[in-house]
């Protein structure tokens, strides 16, 4: 494709909670894209670039989830050194990290989010758990990390004992609540701003936590969801317009509650989605009767005429 000779770096690994899985998605995504390309995997041991790369010859495509590479630090690090790479920039990737300042970017487009406290969990909780639901408008809450991926620090706060356990004790970082809906989750992947199938995820668990993402058997996956015309066209219409207003590049996967009274809410990007064989955007994928290879090639696609075009 390109009349330079070229090899596509997948950078995965690094220091966060999501090390593991970033490790399983980058040696799949290595496996399917080497059929196509001329690829070279890293594993990354700290939150550094690896050194002996080229940014004339070097594509990078970071698969690291989470820290470091899903909060604009990679792609700062990328932009500096002049390297091209696969995904999302770098003020895109810090505005999506922070779920409450995405919400408020996306609410300015007139998608509906979910009411929320923001609050810093290394100074005292101020309110208590009664005054939380009737600001909330809800007898029950769910905790989530402002700034953190794949449900880790996520809980159901239903009554004052959870209250207790979970939010009065934080103690670090920046923190979520917002009403518990009964509904159902969905998710899409997007692909050079248009979407692909919708997935209705079904947790064992009472939500889509880390160990219903990444143990077997831990949640359903319906691709296609059961969405009439009407939700599937209302869903792919508020991705498109999330995309495009997020300043989102290439791919990511957006994800939405659909409550029980049919009413849609976004609830976050994620700018580098899972790629293992049990992730929700290889799903979103076949569901659009795409190959994973095929898939692959147009993730990078944009990115190698970026770098043709250096």
């Amino acid at each position: 494709m390109a009349s330079k000779s070229f090899e596509i770096v997948i950078l995965c690994g690094a220091i966060s909670p999501e090390r593991e899985v970033s490790i399983r998605s980058g040696r799949n995504v290595a496996e399917l894209l080497s059929r196509h390309y001329p690829v070279r995997l890293i594993e990354l041991n700290e939150d550094k670039l690896p050194p002996g790369l080229d940014p004339e010859t070097s594509l990078i495509f970071p698969l690291v989830h989470g820290d470091f590479g899903e909060d604009g630090r990679l792609q700062r690090l990328l932009d500096a050194r002049g390297f091209t790479y696969v995904g999302s920039g770098t003020e895109s990737m810090e505005l999506t990290i922070d779920k409450s300042r995405a919400k408020k970017r996306v609410q300015n487009c007139s998608v509906p989010v979910l009411a929320e406290i923001a609050f810093p969990g290394d100074k005292r909780v101020d309110f208590t758990f009664a005054a939380a639901c009737k600001r909330l408008r809800s007898s029950k809450l769910f905790l989530k990390p402002r700034d953190k991926g794949s449900s880790i620090g996520c809980h159901r706060i239903c009554d004052e004992e959870s209250w207790a356990r979970y939010v009065l004790p934080i103690g670090t970082g920046q923190w979520l609540l917002e009403p518990l809906c009964a509904g159902r989750d969905l998710t899409i992947g997007m692909l050079q701003g248009e979407p692909l199938a919708i997935v209705e995820i079904v947790p064992v668990h009472e939500f889509f936590d880390y160990e219903s993402k990444y143990t077997p058997n831990g949640a359903r996956h319906i691709c296609p969801a059961p969405l009439d015309d009407v939700l599937t066209r209302t869903i792919t219409n508020h991705a498109r317009e999330i995309f495009h207003i997020c300043h989102c590049r290439d791919w990511c996967r957006i994800d939405f509650l659909l409550d029980d009274t049919g009413k849609i809410y976004f609830l976050e990007v994620n700018t580098v989605p899972g790629f293992t064989k049990g992730s929700l955007y290889p799903e979103s994928a076949l569901g659009a009767v795409i190959g994973l290879d095929e898939v692959l090639c147009k993730i990078v696609a944009p990115a190698l005429h970026r770098l043709i075009a250096k």
